[in-house]
């Protein structure tokens, strides 16, 4: 069965869009969730999980739901922008040998904590960090649910924070 996702998307994105900016989200971030939230949808009706149409409602509480489990994983990381005026603050202005010693250290004390990861954490916390992958698509290239996927790269990353702290 064919369904028409383009008129559904024309129909329905603006609105979803506004309930997530409501909601607290900026424009940017609104517009990538209603966008992962339509291609849920696409995937689950390919996969055979949705026999009929989703309804618009369907469509709002998976965009919300991945808003809520957007703002759960920032708090959990804590990332910041690295072209704010404040991370140019605290970008430190000249390397000493103190500061080389203590980076050299840190990052020795980080390849440990990679090294004792079981591989598919490793593989996963790399792919997210490094690579820049979606959690999406590491969950398939895994064979994990996204869900999981994302219990093991935050437990990837408490790791290697507790690791960096014993400096």
């Amino acid at each position: 069965m064919s369904w028409d996702f383009h008129s559904l998307f024309k129909h329905h994105a603006q609105g979803i869009l506004r309930a997530l900016i409501r909601r607290g989200h900026d424009p940017e971030l609104g517009a990538d969730l209603t966008q992962d939230a339509f291609l849920r949808a696409i995937a689950r009706q390919q996969a055979g999980a949705l026999a009929e149409p989703p309804a618009p409602a369907y469509l709002y509480k998976i965009a919300c739901n991945l808003g809520i489990n957007h703002r759960r994983r920032e708090a959990l990381v804590g990332m910041t922008a690295l072209d704010t005026p404040e991370a140019e603050r605290a970008a430190p202005r000249a390397l000493d040998t103190e500061r080389v010693v203590a980076a050299r250290q840190e990052l020795a004390l980080i390849r440990e904590a990679l090294a004792a990861m079981p591989p598919r954490q490793r593989r996963a916390f790399l792919l997210h960090r490094i690579e820049g992958w979606p959690i999406a698509r590491i969950a398939e290239e895994i064979g994990l649910s996204p869900s999981r996927t994302w219990e093991i790269i935050r437990d990837a990353y408490r790791q290697i924070v507790l690791c960096a702290g014993e400096i």
